[in-house]
């Protein structure tokens, strides 16, 4: 039995319900629904609220907390518990027990943490189903496709943006500043598509732009850590990437790398259309620089273009 899971494995809660979930019985798969809707807080409340909230039996509840690895209920809670400290963790709690790291141990311990998240990021079994559904969206040059991120997370964001403009047209940020934001979260419809990238100590304007954007019926896809970030309750696809790492802040490469991965199947998926788009942006780049070159005279006098 689990019990001690969130001491011992990098593995959530939320993470081991996605994965199981084609081993549960249809009574059983309502639990987990009903938990991951509001995660982490249905697991937070008592046994017969959330059997109430899932429509199923007390026993039903208790045979899902032990196909998920738990001996009972009071052990689910006591991980889950564990799981919202780490949910809510500081900068400053994370300074005091990854910044004692001796500087000849950095280079073994951040390699030890990124082969770590990496692992864990690209070998979850609900990933290639995720990314199957995901990559056809972003295939789809019907859908226009805007992507937001938070303080660090808008560098995932603007990087997958910009390998996707590359490939296909109708790709834009939602702007940074929060009025901004919520403007162009205003703009997404049914036809829109918004990759939202939120992680640990999750940015509420960000989340605001998800909630927005889903409510005016665009399909939101959330790229988060195993905490799962609350906007995941809007989502309708949810990307999962782990943060180990030797310093105070959380990696970013296993969100980085999803980026890669999704960039390689679009550009597999689009075939033809993809290396065509290329293509012909090489081509306007070269005329660019060679108007430029027209225009700017080496010997030191400006031509005429």
């Amino acid at each position: 039995m689990r019990g001690e899971a969130v001491t011992h494995t990098s593995e959530t809660i939320g993470e081991e319900v996605r994965e199981r979930l084609g081993e549960m019985t249809p009574s059983e798969r309502r639990v987990a629904r009903t938990l991951l809707a509001t995660y982490p807080t249905a697991g937070l409340e008592s046994l017969p609220h959330l059997a109430d909230g899932a429509g199923v039996t007390g026993p039903t509840v208790l045979r899902f907390v032990r196909k998920i690895g738990f001996e009972g209920y009071p052990d689910f809670q006591r991980s889950l518990r564990e799981e919202v400290q780490a949910r809510t963790e500081s900068l400053s709690s994370l300074y005091r027990t990854r910044g004692a790291t001796q500087d000849d141990e950095v280079l073994r311990r951040s390699q030890q943490a990124f082969m770590r998240a990496l692992d864990a990021t690209l070998t979850s079994s609900s990933l290639e189903d995720e990314l199957a559904h995901v990559v056809a969206l972003l295939c789809d040059r019907k859908r226009r496709l805007w992507f937001v991120g938070g303080r660090f997370s808008q560098l995932a964001a603007t990087y997958l943006c910009l390998q996707l403009r590359m490939l296909r047209p109708g790709c834009a940020m939602v702007g940074e500043e929060p009025e901004r934001r919520v403007l162009d979260s205003m703009e997404l419809s049914r036809r829109d598509v918004l990759c939202l990238f939120d992680y640990r100590r999750y940015q509420q304007d960000t989340i605001a732009a998800g909630t927005i954007a889903a409510e005016r019926g665009a399909v939101l896809i959330v790229f988060t850590d195993p905490w799962l970030s609350p906007v995941v309750e809007s989502a309708r696809h949810v990307l999962i990437s782990h943060a180990d790492s030797a310093s105070p802040f959380d990696s970013m490469l296993g969100a980085f790398a999803l980026t890669e991965l999704i960039a390689a199947k679009v550009v597999v998926a689009l075939g033809d259309q993809g290396r065509t788009r290329v293509a012909q942006l090489e081509t306007v780049h070269g005329r660019l620089r060679d108007g430029l070159a027209t225009v700017v005279d080496p010997a030191g006098g400006v031509q005429a273009g």
